[in-house]
């Protein structure tokens, strides 16, 4: 019952915050790597990578 309590409060994962957490990230990288241009691509995916996994790992644990 506590699994459903929390489930009900957790907001559904959407595809739009998926690509916004993807987005920030990337962004991050980004400012990370010194701000070089042409490399969007490069942290685009690599962010992407981070994101799916880090989801991955939260729903093995939830589940």
């Amino acid at each position: 019952m506590a699994k459903q309590n929390q489930a009900a409060r957790t907001p559904p994962v959407t595809a739009i915050s998926m690509e916004e957490e993807i987005r920030s990230l990337a962004y991050d990288l980004y400012c990370e790597g010194g701000y070089q241009d042409g490399h969007d691509l490069e942290y685009w995916l690599q962010a992407e990578q981070q994101v799916l996994t880090r989801r991955k790992a939260h729903l093995r644990r939830v589940v």
